[in-house]
């Protein structure tokens, strides 16, 4: 028996933001509301996927009408993101009540790896529309391997400008740092170990950002990551 799911809502459209990460939006279901951070439980109404069950940060804000997720696709032919970017629009999901994955607690930096942006996104866009001046309180670390796995560069850079710090693992570019993210350079950048800091990213990448961050004197109470160790 696989997994029971709440609501069964339709894909409304698909679009390829680099070569393997894709902006689902998907219909939100009446009377459902998220919160900026707060992620869900999604499988494909499918034949096969009945054991397939993932959980995806939502990308957008609760005033939209509907439901947005950025997700990387891998190529096994077999995986649940495979069967996701096949998909046509008016193919059926089954998703979750959302729950949290970040709480925003304030101010601080924010420190991401490929699609780990995701979660941080709709934060930083609440924060625009209450009013905050986003790049006075906030930076953000982000790593990829070259320019074209940025994700979503033009919202980065309006929201943050030069608090936006990319690091590339296989590209010199201007403007970007080379490498990866790694103890030197955080406490090169980081002058304030009593703020928050919110990481995102795989598994290994958080729990080594974390040991570096606990290492420089940060609480282990101001760190967030989205897997617990």
């Amino acid at each position: 028996m696989g997994f029971k799911f709440p609501y069964r809502v339709k894909l409304l459209g698909k679009k390829y933001l680099n070569h393997n990460v894709v902006q689902f939006r998907i219909e939100k279901p009446y009377g459902y509301t998220h919160s900026p951070g707060q992620a869900l439980e999604l499988s494909i109404a499918k034949p096969g996927y009945e054991l397939a069950v993932a959980p995806f940060t939502i990308s957008n804000l609760n005033t939209d009408g509907y439901l947005e997720l950025t997700i990387k696709i891998h190529p096994h032919k077999k995986s649940l993101t495979y069967g996701m970017a096949t998909l046509e629009s008016g193919d059926f999901l089954q998703i979750t009540d959302p729950w949290d994955s970040y709480n925003y607690k304030g101010p601080g930096m924010f420190i991401a790896a490929g699609t780990g942006i995701t979660p941080f996104l709709p934060i930083l866009e609440s924060l625009e529309a209450q009013g905050d001046r986003v790049d006075e309180q906030h930076s953000l670390l982000y790593a990829n391997k070259t320019p074209e796995d940025i994700l979503y560069p033009n919202k980065l850079q309006q929201r943050l400008g030069k608090k936006c710090v990319h690091v590339l693992s296989r590209s010199r570019t201007r403007n970007t740092l080379f490498g990866r993210i790694h103890y030197g350079l955080l406490e090169s950048l980081i002058h304030d170990v009593q703020q928050y800091f919110y990481v995102c990213g795989p598994k290994l990448f958080e729990k080594d950002i974390s040991k570096s961050l606990l290492a420089m004197g940060v609480g282990k109470r101001y760190i967030q990551t989205g897997n617990k160790f």
